[in-house]
C-alpha cells in the first residue's frame, strides 16, 4: 500500500491499439505528473506476429474492474478519475463502476451497432469486414488487428447513449466530443440525459493537432483539479 497517493487517474483506451498508441494518454500523464496514471492493455499484444487482437468487452470490463480494485487496494483512501477515450467510453459505462469521483470520456460513440462500426472501419482500411468470421485488418504501422466474431455478437446489444445515461447516476460524467472526428463522424448523442455535461472541442478523433492537443490538455487540467 502506498497510502502517500491522494489521486489517481485510470486511462481506458480505445479500439484497436496499444495503452500508449497516437500519445493521447501519455500527452495527458506527463502534463500531469502530480497525479498518479495507471495506463494498462485491453488487447492481446503478439510481438513475434505483430498482431493485436481486439477484446471482447467482456475481457475489457473484467480488465478494467481488476485495474481499479488493484489501485484501491495500493492507495487506499485516494480519489479515483477515469479518463476513456472511443470504445473505452463504452467498457467504462458498461462496468458503470461505483466510487469513482469523475469519468472523463474523450471523442465517445453514440452508436455501437454493427453495421455502424464495420462501416467506420471499413472507411480505414481496405480490408473486407466480415463479422461471422475472424477479420485481420492491415495498420499503417504494420502491425495487424484481429476482430474475432464474438466482439461483433457483444455490439448488437450495446446502446451507448443508455449505458452512459445510467453511469451519471453513480458519478459525475463528461463527455468532450470531437468536431472533426474522422473516425465516429457526426455524432448526436440522442436521449442523452441533460444533466451530463456534453461539450464539443474542435480536433479530431485523437486531438492530435498542436492546437486540440494543447487544448485539451488545459480543459483536463482542470478537470482532473481536487
Amino acid at each position: 500500500m502506498n497510502p502517500t497517493i491522494s489521486h489517481v487517474v485510470i486511462y481506458s483506451h480505445g479500439f484497436g491499439v496499444r495503452k500508449s498508441d497516437r500519445g493521447l494518454f501519455t500527452a495527458i500523464s506527463t502534463a500531469m505528473p502530480d497525479l498518479e496514471s495507471i495506463l494498462f492493455d485491453y488487447n492481446v499484444i503478439n510481438k513475434k506476429s505483430n498482431t493485436l487482437t481486439a477484446a471482447t468487452f467482456e475481457e475489457q470490463t473484467r480488465k478494467l474492474r481488476k485495474t481499479i480494485n488493484a489501485a484501491r487496494a495500493e492507495h487506499p483512501g485516494a480519489v479515483i478519475d477515469l479518463v476513456c477515450h472511443g470504445q473505452g467510453c463504452v467498457a467504462a459505462a458498461l462496468l458503470k463502476p461505483r466510487g469513482i469521483r469523475k469519468v472523463i470520456m474523450l471523442a465517445p460513440p453514440d452508436d455501437m451497432s454493427p453495421e455502424t462500426v464495420a462501416k467506420q472501419l471499413d472507411s480505414q482500411t481496405e480490408a473486407t469486414i466480415d463479422p461471422a468470421v475472424t477479420t485481420r485488418i492491415p495498420r499503417a504501422d504494420g502491425r495487424t488487428t484481429v476482430i474475432e466474431p464474438e466482439y461483433w455478437r457483444e455490439l448488437a446489444d450495446i446502446d451507448p447513449v443508455k449505458l452512459y445515461n445510467r453511469l451519471a447516476r453513480f458519478t459525475a460524467l463528461r463527455i468532450m466530443n470531437a468536431k472533426d472526428d474522422e473516425v465516429l463522424g457526426e455524432v448526436a448523442f440522442e436521449g442523452i440525459d441533460p444533466g451530463i455535461s456534453l461539450v464539443r472541442l474542435q480536433g479530431g478523433h485523437n486531438f492530435d493537432d498542436e492546437e486540440s492537443r494543447k487544448r485539451i490538455l488545459y480543459i483536463l487540467q482542470k478537470e482532473l483539479s481536487i
